[in-house]
């Protein structure tokens, strides 16, 4: 039996989030790069990064590095 893929996206002082499959891990990974840019809320300026059973697969850095 194949082993079902592992989803999530960290993001900064927020943590990790994980999620069921591809299609929305993506989504949130760019709803997350999009709040990174913004000049305002807990996800501003911070690193986002797209995890696929434990291995980065897209980071965005952030500003506040």
């Amino acid at each position: 039996m194949k082993k079902q893929n592992e989803y999530s996206v960290s993001v900064g002082n927020i943590g990790n989030i994980e999620v069921n499959n591809k299609r929305e891990a993506t989504k949130t990974y760019n709803e997350y790069v999009r709040q990174s840019k913004a000049k305002h809320g807990r996800a501003s300026g911070e690193d986002v990064t797209l995890w696929i059973n434990g291995e980065p697969v897209k980071e965005y850095f952030g500003t506040l590095n």
